[in-house]
C-alpha cells in the first residue's frame, strides 16, 4: 500500500424505517464518519470529533479496528495500520454511528488493499458486520445502507441477499435529535421473541408500500407506512418525550413519524426541506415540552455509492447475491452483482 493516508467516508443511516425491522435501511446527507488508514510498525487507532470520548480508542476496541482486524483475517493481509477515526455522526442517537465506522473502516482497507476486493462485495459484508456485531448485534441494514447509499433491502445475511436503489430526490427528511443516549443492544434486548399474525400481516404491507413509495417520490404515502406493530410500541416507553414528539407531528400534519433505528432520534417524511424544517422543529418542540432537548436536522436520502469505483459497474440499482462461507477465512468467492431493471 501507499506510505500516506488512505481515506474513506461513510454516511449516516436509518433502518427500520417503522415496519421495516432489520430489513430496511436508508443513506442519508449531512452527517458522516472518515476513516484514515497508513501502514505503521505496529497498530495504533485514535478517535477524534463528536462523541470521541464517550467511544472506544484501542485498536481492539473500536468497531473500526476490530473491522480492520477481520478484513485482514479474511484476506491473509498482515501489514500493521496507524488508524485515525473522525466522528461526525453523534452516537446512540439511531443515525447508523457505529456501521458508518465500520463502512468507513471497510472501504479505506479495500482502497489500501486492493487484493482485498477478492472478497467480493457480499463478503466485504459478511466481514464488516463483526464491527457491529462487538456493539449493538449481528444485523446488516445500517452497514449495508452505509456501503451502498440510498435504500436498501436486505432479505437474507446467510447467503447474503440485499437490493440497492435510489430515493427520489423530492422526499425530504424531518430528524429530531435528541440528547439522550440510548444503547442499540439495550433497545433490541427488550423486543419480543413472538409476533401475532395480525401484526406481522401489517408490517409487511406497510413495508411493501413504503418501498413503492421511496421510489416513487410520494412522502405522503411514506409516511402513512411507518407504522410499526413490532418494535415500535415495546421500545417507546424507553424514549422519554416519545409520546409529546409524536403529538406535535400529528399536530404540524405530518402523514407518519417513526424511530430512527432503535431511537433516541425520531423521523418523519416531508415533500420538501421547508416543511421538514417545520415539522423537525414541532417534533423538537415536544421533546422540549417533557423536558428533553432536542435538536432539528433537515436532509434528503444519499444516493451516492460510497463502494463505487471499488467494484466495477454497480450502477444504481442492483442487489448483491453471496454464497455460503464463513465471514473470516480464505478468500471467497466473488458476490453476485446483478442490475435492477427500472
Amino acid at each position: 500500500m501507499a506510505t500516506g493516508w488512505i481515506r474513506a467516508r461513510a454516511p449516516a443511516t436509518i433502518a427500520n424505517l417503522g415496519p421495516g425491522f432489520d430489513v430496511f435501511a436508508l443513506a442519508i446527507r449531512g452527517l458522516a464518519d472518515e476513516v484514515a488508514v497508513r501502514p505503521a510498525e505496529h497498530d495504533s487507532l485514535r478517535v477524534q470529533g463528536v462523541d470521541a470520548a464517550d467511544i472506544p480508542s484501542t485498536f481492539s476496541g473500536n468497531t473500526a479496528g476490530i473491522v480492520i482486524e477481520a478484513l485482514r483475517a479474511a484476506t491473509g493481509i498482515t501489514q500493521s495500520l496507524e488508524v485515525r477515526v473522525t466522528k461526525g455522526i453523534p452516537s446512540g442517537r439511531g443515525l447508523g454511528s457505529s456501521a458508518a465506522s465500520c463502512a468507513a473502516a471497510a472501504l479505506a482497507f479495500l482502497r489500501a488493499f486492493p487484493k482485498s476486493r477478492d472478497l467480493g462485495i457480499a463478503g466485504v459484508l459478511r466481514t464488516a458486520v463483526e464491527g457491529e456485531a462487538a456493539v449493538s448485534g449481528r444485523h446488516y441494514d445500517n452497514l449495508a445502507a452505509a456501503l451502498l447509499g440510498g435504500f436498501v433491502t436486505l432479505g437474507s445475511s446467510e447467503p447474503v441477499l440485499v437490493s440497492r436503489i435510489p430515493v427520489n430526490p423530492r422526499i425530504a427528511l424531518a430528524i429530531a435529535i435528541p440528547r439522550f443516549v440510548l444503547r442499540t443492544a439495550d433497545m433490541r434486548g427488550i423486543l419480543p421473541s413472538v409476533v401475532p399474525l395480525r401484526d406481522g400481516v401489517s408490517n409487511v404491507g406497510h413495508a411493501a408500500i413504503l418501498a413503492l413509495a421511496l421510489a416513487r417520490g410520494d412522502s405522503a404515502l411514506a409516511g402513512r407506512c411507518l407504522e410499526d406493530r413490532f418494535a415500535e410500541p415495546v421500545r417507546a416507553p424507553s424514549l422519554p418525550g416519545y409520546a409529546e414528539a409524536r403529538s406535535a407531528s400529528q399536530r404540524a400534519a405530518a402523514p407518519g413519524f417513526a424511530l430512527c433505528g432503535s431511537g433516541s432520534s425520531v423521523f418523519a417524511f416531508a415533500p420538501d426541506r421547508t416543511v421538514a424544517g417545520d415539522l423537525a422543529e414541532a417534533m423538537c418542540d415536544g421533546f422540549r415540552s417533557a423536558g428533553q432537548a432536542a435538536s432539528p436536522f433537515v436532509t434528503s436520502v444519499d444516493n451516492r455509492v460510497p463502494i463505487a469505483g471499488l467494484f466495477p459497474a454497480l450502477g444504481r440499482r442492483f442487489y448483491v447475491l453471496g454464497g455460503r462461507g464463513p465471514a473470516v477465512g480464505a478468500l471467497g468467492r466473488p458476490s453476485r452483482i446483478s442490475p435492477i431493471e427500472a
